[in-house]
C-alpha cells in the first residue's frame, strides 16, 4: 500500500471518494436493474470461501424462477474509472471450451435419475447430475471470440507512460467465481428441496462495469492481433471452473465453463437472451436434453 499523507480526512475527501470511487451507488443501481429484469436477489451478504474457508463477502446473489428452471447469477460489481478502463484479449473458442452445463436435480421417491451404476444403497440415490450442452444446445460456440486475458489500462501521471496491471478486477470475479460456489450448492438440490420433484438450473458468475470501461480485442489462434480494441457491452471469459459437492448424495460435480464481463446495458441483453421469451427459456434449458436422464 503506497504511503498515505498525514493530514486528516476530512467531509470533502469523503465526499470526491464516494462521488469519484465507491462501488455502492453503481451495485445499488444493478441491484435495482436485476430486481426490475424479475430477479429475486440477496445483497451484501456473507459467504465462507471454499478454498480459504474465510469469510468474504458478496455484492449480489440473484435468482429469475421460471416454473421448474432456476436461473441464478452470482454478481459482483466494479465502478472502474474511465482513465483505467478494462481490455479483454479474446481468441477463437476452441471446439472444447464450447460448452456450458446444467444442473438437473431431482426428488428421487417422485422422479427418480437413471442410475447406470450398480448401486444399492438407498443413502447414496443419485439427487442431482450435471448435463453438458454442446453445439448448437451451447450459449457458447466454437470460433466466437473468448476472453484469455484481461488488463486494466491507463497513463501514469509523471511521464504519461502507459501502465497496466490485473489484480483489481482478477479480485472482483475470482469472488464472483467463489460466490458461485453456494449457488451450485443450491443448483445440485432444487428439485428435492424446493419443487419436490425435477429442477433445471443454471449458475453464471458476473463482473458488471459502467458503459464505456469494457474494451475487447481479438487475436487469431496464432497470436496475431486480428482487430483493434472495441468497446463492448458484453464479452464472455473462459474459466472451466469445476465445483463439487460431497454432501449431495455422495458427490456431484458440476462445471462452470465461462464468466460474463457486461455493463449495464450488456446485463439487461444477456438476460433477455437467456429468458425474454418462453422460446428463449426452453432453449435455454433443452427437454430433449434432459428426457433420457429420469425415469418419470
Amino acid at each position: 500500500m503506497a504511503k498515505l499523507q498525514s493530514d486528516p480526512i476530512t467531509q470533502p475527501d469523503l465526499v470526491e471518494y464516494l462521488e469519484q470511487h465507491s462501488d455502492f451507488s453503481f451495485e445499488i443501481k444493478t441491484l435495482n436493474a436485476l430486481i426490475d429484469l424479475g430477479f429475486t436477489c440477496e445483497h451484501s451478504g456473507t459467504y465462507g470461501d471454499p478454498v480459504t474457508r474465510k469469510p468474504r463477502e458478496y455484492d449480489i446473489r440473484a435468482t429469475r424462477i421460471m416454473g421448474r428452471r432456476y436461473l441464478r447469477i452470482a454478481v459482483e460489481c466494479k465502478n472502474l474509472r474511465p482513465n483505467y478502463p478494462l481490455l479483454v484479449s479474446c481468441l477463437p473458442r476452441r471446439a472444447e471450451e464450447a460448452f456450458h452445463e446444467l444442473s438437473i436435480s431431482v426428488d428421487p421417491e417422485v422422479c427418480p435419475l437413471k442410475v447406470y451404476d450398480d448401486l444399492d444403497i438407498p443413502a447414496m440415490t443419485p439427487r442431482s447430475k450435471s448435463v453438458r450442452l454442446t453445439g448448437a444446445d451451447s450459449l457458447y460456440h466454437v470460433g466466437d471470440p473468448v476472453g484469455k486475458s484481461c488488463d486494466q489500462v491507463g497513463r501514469l501521471s509523471a511521464d504519461g507512460g502507459i501502465t497496466s496491471r490485473d489484480s483489481e478486477v482478477h479480485e472482483k470475479w475470482s469472488q464472483a467465481l467463489s460466490s458461485a460456489d453456494d449457488l451450485t450448492y443450491l443448483a445440485c438440490s432444487d428439485g428435492g428441496d424446493r419443487t419436490r420433484s425435477i429442477a433445471l438450473s443454471l449458475v453464471l458468475p458476473v463482473l458488471v462495469v459502467p458503459k464505456g470501461r469494457l474494451w475487447q480485442t481479438i487475436y487469431d489462434a496464432d497470436g496475431n492481433r486480428t482487430s483493434d480494441p472495441q468497446s463492448v457491452d458484453r464479452c464472455s471469459y473462459f474459466v472451466g471452473r469445476k465445483y463439487f459437492h460431497r454432501s449431495i448424495s455422495g458427490g456431484d460435480k458440476l462445471v462452470i465453463s465461462h464468466l460474463e464481463f457486461v455493463t449495464p446495458d450488456g446485463l439487461r441483453r444477456f438476460v433477455d437472451e437467456l429468458c425474454g421469451n418462453e422460446a428463449r427459456i426452453d432453449a435455454l434449458f433443452p427437454a430433449r436434453r434432459i428426457a433420457d436422464l429420469c425415469d418419470a
